[in-house]
Parts: C-alpha cells; structure tokens; sequence
C-alpha cells in the first residue's frame, strides 16, 4: 500500500493567499517600509468605506490613519522596522465618511531574502461595536476584551503623548512650546478638534499659553487675556479643583456664552492644572457636538500626569527671569544704600567732622561759642547714628533677633497708617526663616499702604508640619499686576530664594490675599 504524500513541502502560492485574505473576516493589510498599502482585503473595505483602488500605493495615514494619531503611526512603524519586533497596537482608523473604527491591530514583518524586513502583515479585530455595546444601559461583562483592549489602546497613546511632552521639557525647550505641544497632544488623546492650554494670572482671568486647533477657527489666540465668570468651564475649574463641563453654549446666558457660541464650539470640558496643591492653569477642548460622557474624566486624568512638565517648563522660565531680576534687584539695592549713605549718615558725620574742628579753632578764643558747636556737632552725630540704625533695619531688623519674628511683626505695625491684626506664631524660627518671612510682610505691607487703598489688613503665619505658611490680606481695590512689573514679583523671588513658594490672589475690587509657604528648616 502506497504511504500518503508528505505535504511538508507544501507551500501557500499567491493564489492561495489571496483567497484566504479576502475570505477572512478579519482585517488584514500589507504595508511596505514607507507605510504604503501593498494589499486592502474585503473586510478592510467594509470597515473604512474606502475601496483598495483609493488606497493601494499610498501611505497609510493619508487615507484610514485619523491625523491626531499619524505620529503614533509613525513611531510604530518605525518601531517594527527598527528592531524586527510585532508591535501590538490599538487605535483608530477612520472612515472615509469621516467616523472612527477602534482597531485591535496584531502585526507580523515579513523577511525578505537578505534576512531584512521587507513588508509588514497585520490582522486586525474591529472593537467599535463591542465597545459600543459596553456603553449601552446594560453593562458589559467585567472580563470583556474590548473594552479592556480599547482601555490600554487609550492608555498606550496617552503614554505615548506624555512621553512626546516629556522629552520637550528634558530638551529644555520653551515654555511655549512646552504648551503648545501639550494642547496638541490633549487634542490626539481625547480626540477632538481643539484645545486650550490656560495659565490663570491670580485675579478673576486667565491667559491663553498653548493652542492647537485643526478647524482653522481661532477665536482665542495664544496671548489673549480673558475675564472669566462663574459660568465659564475655566473659573469653574479653578475655583472647584474638579473638571468642568458646558454640553449646550446655547442654552447659557453671559458673554462666555455668546464668545463659545461664535467660535463654533457648542461644548467644552475643561480640567485645571495644579502644581505645588494650587491651580496653575487649566486645558479646555471643545467640539461643535457634544462630547461624551467621560470627557471630563479622561481629561482630568490627563490634565495630572502633564501638570509636571508644565511645573517643570514654568519653573525653569521663573528661574531665568528670577535671576535676572534678583541681580538688577542687588544692583539696585546697592544704588539705593549708596544715596543713602551719602545723602543721609554720611552727610551728617562730615557735617558733625566740620562742627568739631571749629569748635577746636575756637576753644582758647571763645570756649562757650566752641561748647556750642560740640553740642552741634553730638546732635549731628546722633541723627547719624539714627539713620544708620535705620539702614541697618532694612538690612537685617534687630528686632528680629532680639524678640523673635512676632516682636518684630508687631512693632513693625505700629510705624504704619492703617490698622494690622496680627496672628503669628510665637515659635522661634531659623533666623533665615524668620527673615524671608518677615520682609515678605513687610513689603507687602508697604504694597498695601502705597497703591491698595485699604482699611485694614491682617497677617496670619503658622508652622503646618514642615512648612511654615505666611498669608498677608487686605480689603483693598485688588487687581494687583505681577505681569506688569510691580514689587510683587520681587516677593515671590524672595520666597523662591529660600526654596518657597508665593501666591498672589487679587481680584479687582475684593482685596488681595499673598500667601507664601516656606521650609521650615530653610
């Protein structure tokens, strides 16, 4: 009895393969190394809308690839061909009536006959609909795999998004950029058209840092500074620490409303940034539809992993403007105790010199005019002394150091204008410490005095675990300007200097509030 052929030999022709590829009901395609569509099987077709004479030859993202995602493509791509590994992948393709298909993409490069790879293989599972389902009233099972595979597709592109911002900041590029490529990137992941990132200024507005858009419709450039109202998602943000949302500008009232409404965005989430326990900033999508229900979530949850690279960005900028204006500060400072000196101790002194050699002329001749003169000559030298004592105080306050930084607060109450009440702890602290601490209030104090026109003020400073926290208020005018230059800024130095930080909270026409928290052990 003859034996059965082997078929060990037996290979799939062309022929073969085709038929198997467009029997499939999976997605199957070929792309070469530039990623061009060398095969589109059947399913692919029903998938997109788009037939395989539309898209064979040409690159993948100029046809199913949605923009948003091109880059992550790339940097697939670039993955395989690189190191020869399959790259599981999930991610969107887009139809050709513009709608979006969630893929779970499993991928094979096929070698060609030098042993290098030649032209990639992927199958693909369309989730769309399983995902879908899962969204419906009746809940999907725990161990669903698309929605477990649409979640780590979500995840592995914010990873991929942060890491895009990540290695902005380690470049050390701009702030600017740093922004914008953080609106750019918030628009990919949660796949919309537009973005905002805001940075509030300490009153009631905000400023627009970053911005991305694909709908050529810019109604609020990078620079503008807008007033926010309590129905506006950014004030909400700021003021709940928790994303906001508006699903109908339409059916708001107020001048965000009308603003959205031209823009041509009927919905908006918005997400604060916080860094340090404060809110930054905020980033804000918007879409002309409204957008779904876990917006806010995913945003929230985006907006906490980028807000150290906004820290990061934003400290380094602070840093190189806070060097150049503590040098100009010192520069400054060393002007003004010279004019000092010269106008006022060291003119009384010379004076006090030239009423002593006098007297000594005149001493033989005619000593009661020559007792006179000493007598002079001694109320000259104690205004010297005086004025010195006062230079000295601005150096470093006695009073510090003999009565402790709540002595020295309370004393320094009594030389102004208007009422202060006083809560400081009667802890000692390091004499550092104590000194930062008592010229922040001082200063602004000084502020208060000179352009809040207020009535009265207070100065609360307490030790919270390892931080000591100092909070000046006044019932002024507020809308103080740090952008404008003022000696505000100058605080916020000084706090920095000594490895803190400082708030300024000045809402026109509801005072201001400068709040500085300080290491304990500075």
């Amino acid at each position: 009895m003859d034996e059965p052929a082997s078929n060990s030999n037996f290979e799939l022709g062309d022929a073969f393969a085709e038929v198997l590829t467009e029997t499939t009901q999976s997605l199957v395609c070929v792309l070469d190394r530039d990623g061009n569509f060398m095969l589109f099987n059947d399913a692919c077709e029903r998938a997109t809308g788009f037939t395989r004479q539309e898209v064979l030859g040409h690159p993948a993202f100029e046809s199913v690839i949605p923009r948003e995602e091109a880059e992550a493509f790339r940097e697939v791509l670039a993955f395989i061909w690189r190191t020869g590994h399959s790259s599981p992948q999930v991610g969107h393709w887009q139809t050709k009536d513009g709608g979006r298909r969630l893929i779970a993409w499993s991928n094979k490069p096929v070698k060609g006959a030098d042993g290098v790879p030649a032209y990639l293989v992927t199958s693909g599972i369309d989730l769309t609909d399983r995902v879908d389902s899962a969204e419906s009233p009746e809940p999907a099972m725990e161990g669903d795999p698309g929605a477990k595979l649409a979640e780590i597709g979500r995840l592995a592109q914010e990873q991929r998004a942060l890491r895009r911002v990540a290695t902005l900041v380690a470049s050390e590029a701009s702030p600017d950029r740093v922004y914008m490529a953080v609106s750019a990137e918030c628009a990919r992941v949660l796949e919309v058209n537009a973005s905002a990132v805001w940075r509030y200024e300490g009153d009631d507005t905000a400023t627009v840092v970053g911005r991305y858009n694909r709908d050529g419709i810019d109604p609020f450039p990078v620079g503008t500074r807008l007033l926010f109202d309590e129905n506006s998602t950014v004030g909400l943000a700021r003021d709940t620490g928790v994303p906001a949302r508006v699903d109908d500008w339409g059916a708001a009232t107020g001048e965000w409303a009308e603003m959205m409404l031209r823009s041509g965005y009927r919905s908006t989430v918005t997400a604060p940034i916080v860094v340090a326990g404060t809110p930054w900033g905020a980033v804000s999508i918007g879409s002309e539809d409204r957008l779904p229900d876990e917006s806010e979530v995913r945003l929230g949850a985006f907006c906490e992993l980028v807000s150290l690279a906004v820290a990061s960005a934003q400290a380094r900028a602070d840093l190189q403007a806070s060097r150049a204006r503590i040098v100009r500060a010192g520069d400054e400072q060393r002007r003004k105790l010279e004019r000092n000196l010269h106008d006022g101790a060291q003119q009384r002194l010379v004076a006090a010199a030239l009423t002593v050699r006098a007297a000594q002329k005149r001493w033989s001749s005619d000593p009661e005019a020559a007792s006179q003169l000493l007598g002079v000559a001694a109320e000259e030298l104690d205004a010297g002394l005086e004025e010195l004592r006062e230079l000295a105080r601005g150096l470093h306050p006695g009073a510090l150091t003999d009565y402790g930084l709540e002595g020295a607060l309370r004393a320094l109450g009594t030389r102004l204008p208007l009422p202060v009440e006083f809560d400081v702890t009667a802890e000692r602290l390091g004499s550092h410490v104590e000194a930062t601490a008592y010229f922040i209030v001082s200063e602004t104090l000084t502020n208060v005095v000179k352009h809040a026109g207020a009535t009265s003020a207070t100065v609360t400073i307490g030790c919270v675990g390892d931080v000591v926290r100092v909070e000046v208020r006044d019932d002024g005018a507020g809308g103080a300007d740090t952008s404008a230059g003022s000696g505000l800024i100058g605080l916020r130095d000084r706090a920095e200097a000594a490895g803190g930080t400082l708030i300024i909270v000045s809402p026109a026409g509801r005072g201001t509030v400068v709040t500085a928290s300080l290491p304990r052990g500075a």
